[in-house]
C-alpha cells in the first residue's frame, strides 16, 4: 500500500503524490519512510530530499527545514522551502550566499546574538541550496 506524500510550504502545497518511499535529511540524520513505517513526528534539516512515485522513478528536490509527520499512510512535511532543480536560480542563491557572509564579516557588535544567528542559518541554508542545484545540473 503506498504512502500518501504531501509537502506543504507557506506559499503553497510543493507536493501531494502516493509513493513507495522517501528519503530525507532529518536532523538527526538521513531518514527512510517505507510503508508501514511507525508514526513519528521528526524535525527535518536543509538537503535533498528523494522519492518514489508509486509505479515510477526517483524524483528529488530541495527542502529547508521544517517537520515531518508519519500517520499510518500519511506523510505531511511542513518546510519553509521545496524546490525542484529547474526552480533555483544560482546566481540569486549566490547573490544571497555572498549578502549573508558580508553581513556576518561586517556585523561586529552591531548585531545581536539572534541575528547573527539567523545569518549563519540563512548561509547555511543558501550553501545547502546551492551544493543541491550544482549537483543537479551536471
Amino acid at each position: 500500500m503506498p504512502l500518501h506524500f504531501q509537502i506543504i510550504t507557506p506559499m503553497r502545497t510543493a507536493l501531494q503524490a502516493d509513493v513507495a518511499s522517501i528519503q530525507l535529511p532529518a536532523v538527526e540524520g538521513e531518514m527512510e519512510i517505507l510503508p508501514g513505517h511507525a508514526d513519528i513526528i521528526a524535525a527535518v534539516a536543509n538537503g535533498e530530499l528523494t522519492y518514489r512515485p508509486e509505479g515510477g522513478a526517483p524524483e528529488s528536490l530541495f527542502v529547508g527545514g521544517g517537520f515531518l509527520q508519519v500517520d499510518k499512510e500519511n506523510v505531511l512535511l511542513v518546510t519553509d522551502t521545496a524546490l525542484q532543480a529547474g526552480e533555483i536560480d544560482p546566481s540569486s542563491v549566490e547573490a544571497a550566499i555572498e549578502r549573508a557572509q558580508k553581513a556576518l564579516r561586517n556585523s561586529g557588535s552591531v548585531l545581536s546574538r539572534e541575528e547573527q544567528t539567523y545569518l549563519a542559518a540563512s548561509l547555511a541554508k543558501q550553501l545547502a541550496l546551492l551544493d543541491y542545484s550544482k549537483k543537479k545540473r551536471r
